[in-house]
């Protein structure tokens, strides 16, 4: 008789939660598929609507769980758009005045403390929670983070997707304040955690120096045979030449250097080229910058790829996909040890890829090693122009890339492999506890 699967009871505790459009909410919904449903419980204060194919069971931190000071003077009015994101309405002169005032005090957020409520705790209870798996956030969301621990007597898993607490609190009168409660939190949840992951090998190496505990690295994986059907042949071009970006914009990650791509592109129509460049993302992540990408007419916005389907048969049917990641101190310092989640599927996809960043950041470093990208590492706008009529001028250059690229998904994003091993680190803590779950 074969013995049962160990499915530990997993009770998120977190600012992003499963989604088919922000990297983690994609990340969490790959790892997790397969995972039985009734076994997955999502604390969360996410904007973003969130989808129920991976977990249906969620509890929305309020602001009776998180408490901000002065919280009752930014409070703005929130609508749904039809990507699901949640945005607010426009500030009055008043709220203007106020946040200009707060982030001046303050800089990045207002201080806030985490409750464990009687409603959260019986909800909690409720579900009989085995472990408690995050990826940390807020100050008011951490203080949760260890209050149900403390609570509940359970063991954490603590998974960083960026080093967003090294550039977090170093602004506003009283940032310092915050910067200390929050790497103090941060500290002793690492500490307490049974397990802790990374987002890629380079993250797992500076982490562990940095807190000198071990860390794993798990990032998102791709169902390389779910990508077969769509995938082209890379020495024919479309006319135009396509070039397409998928995925989020942010101020400190890629933005400015995907502008650099749209003016890059905007160049080369002017000259000639017959190139254009599809942004796919969320309509909230360009809000009012909408001029600063479409600077020529080949430029197109459109809203995010939340169907596999379109995803997958857009990135393929691209001649070249771009990686921006931004030169900026602020940047680098965020994104230094990130893997943005397209990569794994980017590489599937078998389309050439053009990386634009600075060299010692993770994932233009893993590019430049695994060869399955063609790199720009200096800020230059010429040099962006220069790759892309390589790329369009020489199959050769876009049929090496493709081919690298497809040997590093295979050897390093095996998905079945990467699922068996993550649920087997989980299981293992459970069982180390004596417990019998399955």
């Amino acid at each position: 008789m074969s013995t049962p699967e160990i499915y530990p009871r997993v009770l998120f505790i977190t600012p992003h939660a499963f989604n088919k459009v922000s990297g983690t909410g994609i990340t969490f919904t790959n790892l997790f598929k397969g995972w039985p449903k009734d076994r997955i419980a999502t604390v969360h204060d996410d904007a973003m609507a969130v989808t129920t194919d991976v977990c249906d069971m969620y509890y929305r931190l309020g602001n009776g769980e998180i408490r901000k000071f002065g919280g009752s003077f930014t409070n703005q009015s929130a609508i749904q758009d039809d990507t699901g994101l949640i945005s607010s309405s426009q500030p009055s002169g008043r709220m203007k005045a106020l946040q200009a005032v707060k982030k001046w005090v303050f800089g990045d957020g207002l201080p806030q403390r985490g409750i464990l409520t009687p409603e959260l705790k019986a909800w909690i209870e409720e579900f009989k929670p085995d472990v408690i798996y995050t990826i940390l956030g807020s100050n008011g969301l951490m203080d949760i983070v260890e209050h149900v621990q403390q609570r509940f007597d359970i063991p954490m898993v603590v998974h960083i997707m960026d080093d967003w607490m090294s550039g977090a609190f170093k602004k506003g009168l009283l940032g310092w304040v915050q910067r200390r409660r929050m790497l103090n939190s941060v500290r002793r949840i690492i500490e307490k955690s049974s397990l802790r992951f990374s987002i890629c090998d380079a993250m797992s190496e500076a982490y562990s120096e940095r807190f000198g505990v071990p860390f794993e690295a798990f990032q998102n994986v791709v169902n390389t045979e779910a990508v077969v059907p769509y995938v082209t042949d890379p020495t024919v071009l479309g006319n135009p030449v396509k070039i397409v970006y998928a995925g989020s914009i942010f101020e400190y990650a890629q933005q400015q250097s995907l502008i650099d791509c749209c003016q890059a592109v905007a160049q080369l129509a002017n000259e000639g080229a017959s190139v254009q460049l599809d942004i796919h993302c969320p309509p909230s992540h360009i809000s009012g910058m909408e001029e600063h990408f479409v600077v020529g007419p080949g430029i197109k916005l459109h809203g995010p790829l939340t169907d596999d389907t379109d995803f997958f048969s857009t990135i393929c049917s691209a001649d070249i996909l771009l990686i921006p990641a931004n030169f900026d101190q602020k940047s680098i310092d965020f994104i230094r040890y990130s893997m943005p989640t397209r990569v794994p599927a980017y590489l599937a996809s078998g389309t050439a890829i053009l990386v634009y960043g600075p060299s010692f950041v993770a994932q233009v470093q893993y590019a430049e090693k695994a060869g399955w990208g063609l790199v720009v590492n200096e800020r230059d706008i010429n040099k962006l122009k220069d790759a892309i009529i390589r790329l369009i001028r020489c199959s050769y250059l876009r049929v090496s890339l493709s081919e690298s690229a497809r040997m590093t998904v295979e050897k390093s994003y095996n998905t079945i492999l990467i699922r068996k091993n993550f649920k087997a680190a989980l299981s293992s803590i459970i069982v180390d506890k004596g417990d019998n779950t399955h």
